[in-house]
């Protein structure tokens, strides 16, 4: 089992019977998510890995708990997020490809993947473009307590 705190996953350490990767991971040097989002209060990682010739996939999920800006009005909105992960881990791209073209490829350089790099990209493409809070015709948002005319757009 590899803990989603580390820094690398070395993929020869994958075994062939497969391992899991689990856990909390480390908020401290997710920068770029904290930026993104008002507040982050968990992320937690859930991905089987399995060894196949050149290539780790990687199958699980990524929770993410905290709240994100709603872009109506400003207001911090909750945000429940789960990044399926659907990925091949390799060296070279054309070994993820030659294995399963549907994976999505991330690259391993010198045989090991920059892990919190690697799962913080996931979360953030997986964040709404443009996130709103629920629709309201009159009256104060739920979600902010901001009138409607006070709101952006």
């Amino acid at each position: 089992m590899f803990s989603a705190k580390a820094s690398n996953l070395p993929l020869a350490r994958v075994s062939v019977q497969g391992d899991r990767l689990s856990g909390a991971v480390d908020l401290s040097v997710w920068m770029r998510l904290s930026e993104a989002l008002v507040s982050v209060r968990a992320v937690n990682v859930s991905i089987d890995l399995i060894r196949r010739g050149q290539v780790v996939t990687a199958d699980g999920g990524i929770e993410v708990i905290g709240e994100i800006p709603c872009a109506r009005c400003l207001g911090a909105m909750p945000l429940q997020l789960t990044v399926p992960v659907h990925t091949g881990l390799a060296e070279l791209e054309s070994a993820v490809a030659a294995l399963d073209p549907e994976l999505e490829a991330v690259l391993a350089e010198r045989g090991a993947v920059a892990l919190q790099n690697w799962l913080e990209d996931e979360v953030l493409l997986a964040l709404p473009m443009i996130p709103r809070c629920a629709e309201w015709v009159s009256g104060v948002c739920a979600v902010s307590g901001l009138e409607p005319l006070q709101c952006v757009g």
